[in-house]
C-alpha cells in the first residue's frame, strides 16, 4: 500500500479527537484554501515515505530504528477501536466549537480522505493542534498588531500513522502506540489478557490477579504479554520444558515455579516475563546473562 498522491484529490475532512475515560470524541474542522492544500501535501509526503518500501512488519516487542521508514500491520493492532471509529466518522461529525477547543485537550488531528465510507484513508498526527490564546498574546495581521482572543490551530508537516481500509502503515511507532495501544479503553482489556495467558500457561489465580493489576500500571509489561500471546511457541510450553530452559538461562526454577504453576508476584514478574518473551540472552564472549528491554529484529 502507499500510492503517492493518487486519490488525494478526493473529498477530505479535517478531524480532531479527544478522550474522556474509556470514551473517545471527534469533531470535524472546516478547512479550505491553503490549509487544505498544505494538509494534502503532508499526506503526499507520508505516502512517499511508504512508497520507498523501506518498512517491516510491526511487532509491539520490536523497536523501530532509523533505517526503518515505516512499519506495516493490519487493523487488529488498533486496540483503541473507539478512537478509530470517531476518526472515520469524518464529515458526519459535528463541527468543532470554540468551547470544544478551549475545554478539551485534543489527542490528535487527522486528514480523512475519500468519498466512499468503506474506502476512507486517515492520515493521523498525535498532537494537540490547538493553541489557546492567553491574555496578552498579540499577532501581526496586515501589518497591525491584534490581540488574539480565539483558539488557534497549528499543524506541522508530519503524519504518524496512515490507516487504509485493509491495513496500517506506521511512520512513528511510539506515537502510534500512544494513540491506539495505551488509552484507558485499552487498559480496560488487561483482565482479558491476563485470563488468556492463564489459560495457555500454568498460572494460579493469585498470579493472574497480580498480572491484571500490573498490566494496567506498566506499558513494558503490556507489550511483553501481548507479544507472548501472539507467539507461535506459547501452545508448546509445558512445565517441564519451562524448568529445563530456566536452568539453561541461569534462572532458579524453584523460585519461579511452585508445584505445577508459574509464580507471578513482585519478586518474580520481571524474570518470568523476560524468560517467556525470549528477552534473555548470553554474551558470546563474556558468557554474561543479559536482558533486552525491547528488541529490533533483523
Amino acid at each position: 500500500m502507499g500510492d503517492g498522491d493518487a486519490n488525494l484529490n478526493e473529498p477530505a475532512t479535517v478531524v480532531v479527537a479527544w478522550r474522556s475515560g474509556r470514551n473517545a470524541h471527534g469533531r470535524a474542522v472546516k478547512a479550505g484554501g491553503q490549509v487544505a492544500r498544505d494538509l494534502r501535501d503532508y499526506a503526499i509526503r507520508a505516502e512517499n515515505i511508504i512508497s520507498t518500501g523501506q518498512g517491516r512488519p510491526y511487532d509491539p516487542n520490536d523497536e523501530q530504528d532509523e533505517e526503518t521508514k515505516y512499519l506495516e500491520t493490519d487493523r487488529n493492532e488498533l486496540l483503541d477501536t473507539a478512537l478509530l471509529e470517531q476518526i472515520l466518522k469524518a464529515s458526519s461529525l459535528d463541527l468543532v466549537s470554540s468551547d470544544d477547543l478551549r475545554k478539551r485537550t485534543m489527542a490528535l488531528y487527522a486528514l480523512v480522505v475519500g468519498g466512499d465510507p468503506d474506502k476512507l484513508r486517515a492520515y493521523i498526527r498525535k498532537k494537540n493542534p490547538v493553541q489557546v490564546a492567553k491574555k496578552g498574546i498579540l499577532a501581526l495581521f496586515d501589518e497591525t498588531l491584534t490581540r488574539i482572543e480565539q483558539p488557534l490551530f497549528s499543524f506541522d508537516e508530519h503524519f504518524d500513522v496512515v490507516i487504509y481500509p485493509d491495513c496500517i502503515r506506521i511512520i512513528h511507532q511510539k506515537h502510534f502506540e500512544g494513540l491506539f495501544r495505551e488509552s484507558e479503553a485499552v487498559l480496560a482489556k488487561t483482565a482479558e489478557w491476563a485470563e488468556e495467558l492463564s489459560k495457555s500457561l500454568p498460572i494460579d489465580a493469585a498470579g493472574a490477579e497480580w498480572m491484571t493489576m500490573r498490566l494496567r500500571e506498566t506499558s513494558v509489561m503490556r507489550r511483553r504479554v501481548q507479544s507472548i500471546l501472539k507467539s507461535k511457541y506459547l501452545s508448546t510450553l509445558t512445565i517441564d520444558s519451562l524448568r529445563t530452559k530456566m536452568v539453561e538461562r541461569g534462572l532458579d526454577p524453584d523460585k519461579l515455579i511452585s508445584g505445577d504453576s508459574l509464580v507471578l508476584n513482585k519478586e518474580t514478574e520481571r524474570d518470568v516475563l523476560l524468560f517467556l518473551n525470549e528477552d534473555l540472552w548470553t554474551g558470546d564472549f563474556s558468557g554474561e546473562q543479559y536482558a533486552a528491554s525491547r528488541k529490533a529484529r533483523r
